[in-house]
């Protein structure tokens, strides 16, 4: 099978001038033909501005990829403001250099910290490359005190109060803490949008599991409070689009496997109103793909939204198996970055070229240029 790059006819309707013939874009000419090589080729002194990519034109594209049985090769770049920019240089580079590709979709966080300091620049670097981004947002927990994200939420269930994070709820300190947080994130994802760049945003992550101070209240799947998370999810949409002007999110429901003691994973599924993407969060000791017809279920396009080795595994992620495993289910997958004792990183695991060289992967050189 050749790569192909499907869907090429609308997105370049969108992307050509009236005065552009289509000979003239299939040559890279003409006054609406977007450069979209491999930064490893190009001028890294380029300041190019960002064509505008349309949510509606990415859906229909992943939609084309899944069809194709073509899945984008992503990778997540740490969890704080300074850390983007270099674990691109330590994940994204030294893994082009190794296999001559770079990734199409880099990730990074918007929590974690406290502050209004995001690394918005790192991504609109890699935008004005030609990729897509995404952001997660390990929100700081204002039920208890200090930064943290983790909170066995099955052990404090009597702490959390998701109702009392509302925008109508009464303004407590716990209100304002979240609150206080919500518009910095808000504030980070406007410079994003005004730079022109679709965000694929994937709050409230791994709700289904106990790791995070938004997630089940009771195990074996007996939660009670999927109708709270809920509200707090359809809550944080409102917010973002009317309020803040958001209107470049995708966002992303994203479950861990559902192994017995967890929800399932359609148990806090907020709406199709509300989403526009769903995505397993997978880590194990090879590549696998565990409850795709449950999410499959949900009508939405599917996503690995989280992937790497874990244990036994680690290094030792056969990176081709994992495309093997996507294709024709998901539209990318985003690896984790490594850690001490760690080695989670594409970079740091098996059959690199030959994942990053092979026609069912998409690189950064391959991802259609949207308008």
């Amino acid at each position: 099978m050749q790569k192909i790059l499907p869907f090429l006819g609308l997105l370049l309707v969108f992307a050509c001038s009236p005065n552009s013939s289509l000979e003239d874009i299939s040559n890279g000419e003409g006054q609406g033909a977007i450069e979209n090589n491999d930064p490893k080729n190009s001028d890294s002194g380029n300041t190019s501005s960002i064509s505008f990519q349309s949510k509606e034109d990415i859906l229909a594209y992943f939609d084309e990829l899944i069809a194709n049985e073509q899945v984008i090769v992503g990778q997540h770049c740490g969890d704080g403001p300074k850390a983007t920019a270099s674990y691109y240089d330590l994940y994204v580079d030294m893994l082009a250099d190794d296999t001559g590709r770079h990734v199409g979709i880099v990730g990074a966080d918007f929590g974690w910290f406290t502050g209004d300091h995001f690394p918005v620049e790192a991504l609109i670097d890699h935008a004005r490359k030609g990729g897509l981004v995404t952001v997660n947002w390990h929100a700081d927990n204002p039920f208890a005190d200090g930064v943290d994200v983790y909170w066995n939420t099955v052990e404090n269930k009597d702490k959390i109060d998701l109702k009392a994070l509302l925008r109508d709820a009464e303004k407590t300190s716990i209100w304002t803490s979240y609150r206080t947080e919500l518009d910095n994130v808000a504030g980070g994802l406007q410079k994003l949008r005004d730079a022109g760049i679709t965000v694929i945003w994937r709050p409230f992550h791994e709700m289904n599991g106990d790791f995070f101070w938004w997630g089940i209240d009771a195990y074996n799947n007996q939660q009670t409070n999927q109708e709270d998370f809920k509200r707090l999810w359809k809550d944080l949409h409102y917010v973002l689009t009317y309020d803040y002007g958001l209107d470049n999110l995708i966002w992303t429901y994203s479950v861990v496997p559902d192994e017995g003691w967890s929800a399932d994973v359609t148990s806090y599924y907020p709406g199709s109103d509300y989403v526009d993407l769903v995505g397993m969060d997978y880590y194990g000791a090879s590549p696998e793909f565990p409850n795709y017809e449950a999410l499959k279920s949900l009508g939405k396009t599917i996503v690995m939204s989280e992937s790497g080795p874990r244990d036994e595994g680690y290094g030792n992620w056969n990176m081709m198996q994992l495309v093997n495993t996507l294709k024709g289910k998901a539209a990318y997958f985003l690896q984790w970055h490594s850690w001490n004792g760690a080695k989670v990183a594409i970079k740091d695991n098996e059959n690199t070229i030959q994942m990053m060289q092979s026609d069912a992967a998409i690189t950064l050189d391959e991802l259609i240029p949207v308008q």
